[in-house]
């Protein structure tokens, strides 16, 4: 059952999500997604390396031992370096990591508002619990006691 704190905080979650629908970070992610999603030459490019991943994970099953390993792993390297440096995936994926850096941070001050102790999980070091404290999930000593 639901009780009418947790609809409260339903609502001001709800309330957050919209907040950071209204940021440029948020719009810049949707622009180059949807530009990522209908560009037919960008569509073109990802359906070619999607072959050539297949083709290479076939190959690969057999490892070094295959006659065509080295030229297909050459083959996807130069591919998806060339994929990597397209204009519109360059900005997708620079958007995408500032969207996901608002996301870590916005998560890091919930959580340490609710405790100190919350292991916040994310790939920005920043917002990494620090050696010197820690909760249960850190192995640190975090007060807590035993139901026992």
């Amino acid at each position: 059952m639901v009780t009418e704190t947790e609809l409260e905080i339903l609502d001001q979650i709800d309330a957050l999500n919209e907040k950071i629908r209204q940021t440029e970070a948020y719009r810049h992610y949707c622009k180059y997604r949807t530009l990522l999603e209908q560009d037919e030459e960008m569509a073109g490019l990802i359906d070619q390396f999607t072959r050539l991943k297949m083709d290479f994970e076939e190959v690969q099953r057999f490892g070094k031992y295959h006659p065509d390993f080295s030229t297909k792993r050459r083959e996807i390297n130069q591919f998806k370096k060339k994929l990597d440096m397209h204009p519109v995936i360059m900005e997708y994926r620079r958007a995408e990591y500032q969207l996901q850096e608002m996301l870590d941070e916005v998560l890091y001050h919930v959580s340490i508002s609710v405790s100190s102790h919350v292991n916040v999980v994310s790939s920005n070091p920043f917002f990494s619990v620090s050696s010197d404290s820690g909760g249960c999930a850190t192995g640190g000593s975090c007060g807590c006691q035993s139901a026992g």
